[in-house]
C-alpha cells in the first residue's frame, strides 16, 4: 500500500467520523429518557469514540511513505487503545439508559442504534492502523524480529510490576467504597471488584514473562471480559450510588485503562499481526 493510498483513507476515515459523530448527536437530542446522566455519558463516550476516526484520519494525510509511517504508527495504536477503553464505558453507560415511554423493545433499539457507529468507529480506527503497520513492516521487515529477550521482555515484566502495585491500591480504594455504600447497594460494588483486581492478576502473569514465547502462552484475552460482564453492576451502583458510585466508576475505569494499556504493550511486544518466530520455529523442526 502506498502513502497516497493511505492518504486517501485517511480522508474518508475522517469524513465518516464527522458523520458518526453527527448520527450520535442527533440520536441522542431527539430521544427523552428517565436517566439523562445516562444518556449524557454515553452520548460524550460515543462521541469521543467516533472522533478517533476523524483523528486517525488526519493523522493518515501526513503519510507520504514508508519512513513517515513508521513515525507515526503509534499515534494508530495509542487511537486504538482510546478506542478500545471508551468502548467500556459507553456499554455500561447506554446499559443504564431508561426510556420515559417504559418499553424495552424501544431501549434495546436505541441501544443498538448507538452501537452501530461505536462499531464502525471501532472497525475504522483498526483497519488504518493494521493499514499502516503493513507499510511500515513491508518497508522494514517485522516489529519484532526476534525473541525479545533482554531490555523488551524486562519492559514486560515492569509493566507486569506496575499493574500489580497499582491494581492493589485500586482494590483497596474499592474495597473502602464497597464500605461506604449503603447496606441495600452493598452488593453492587461487591460485583464490580473483579475489576479492580483484575491489573494485579494479569500484572502475575507479565511478571513471568521472559521472551516473546513466554508471552505468547499468556492467554490474556479473559481480563476483557471482567469488565465486560460487570457492567451492569458498576452502572447500577452510579446511578444509585451518589458521588460514592461516581467514584467506584472513576476507579473501575482507571483498571480499563490499565488492563487496555498491558494489552496493547504485550501485543506489541510479541508482534502478533506478524508473528515472525513461528516462521523461526518452524524452520528450527525441519
Amino acid at each position: 500500500m502506498t502513502g497516497e493510498q493511505i492518504r486517501s483513507r485517511g480522508r474518508v476515515s475522517a469524513a465518516v467520523g464527522v458523520v458518526l459523530v453527527a448520527w450520535v448527536v442527533v440520536v441522542t437530542a431527539l430521544v427523552e429518557v428517565e436517566t439523562p446522566h445516562a444518556l449524557v455519558v454515553t452520548a460524550v463516550t460515543a462521541g469521543l469514540v467516533c472522533l478517533c476516526p476523524v483523528a486517525g484520519g488526519v493523522v493518515a494525510t501526513r503519510i507520504t511513505d514508508a519512513a513517515s509511517a513508521a513515525r507515526l504508527r503509534h499515534v494508530f495504536v495509542v487511537l486504538e487503545g482510546v478506542v478500545l477503553a471508551l468502548v467500556f464505558p459507553f456499554y455500561w453507560s447506554v446499559s443504564g439508559v431508561g426510556l420515559v415511554e417504559g418499553s424495552y423493545g424501544f431501549a434495546l433499539v436505541l441501544a443498538l442504534v448507538l452501537l452501530v457507529p461505536v462499531i464502525a468507529a471501532l472497525a475504522l480506527v483498526l483497519r488504518a492502523s493494521h493499514a499502516v503497520h503493513q507499510v511500515v513492516v513491508a518497508a522494514s521487515g517485522p516489529i519484532v524480529p526476534d525473541s525479545g529477550v533482554g531490555g523488551p521482555a524486562q519492559r514486560m515484566r515492569v509493566l507486569g510490576t506496575v499493574l500489580v502495585t497499582v491494581g492493589i491500591v485500586l482494590s483497596v480504594a474499592g474495597v473502602a467504597v464497597v464500605f461506604t455504600a449503603p447496606s441495600n447497594q452493598a452488593l453492587l460494588p461487591v460485583l464490580g471488584l473483579p475489576v479492580l483486581i483484575t491489573p494485579v492478576l494479569l500484572g502475575r502473569l507479565l511478571v513471568r514473562v521472559r521472551d516473546v514465547y513466554s508471552a505468547r502462552r499468556r492467554n490474556i484475552g479473559w481480563c476483557l471480559a471482567v469488565p465486560t460482564g460487570c457492567g451492569f453492576a458498576v452502572t447500577k451502583f452510579v446511578s444509585l450510588g451518589g458521588a460514592a458510585g461516581m467514584l467506584f466508576a472513576g476507579l473501575v475505569f482507571a483498571a480499563v485503562v490499565l488492563l487496555v494499556i498491558a494489552l496493547f504493550s504485550v501485543r506489541e511486544f510479541t508482534g502478533v499481526w506478524d508473528r515472525p518466530w513461528r516462521e523461526q520455529q518452524r524452520a528450527a523442526t525441519r
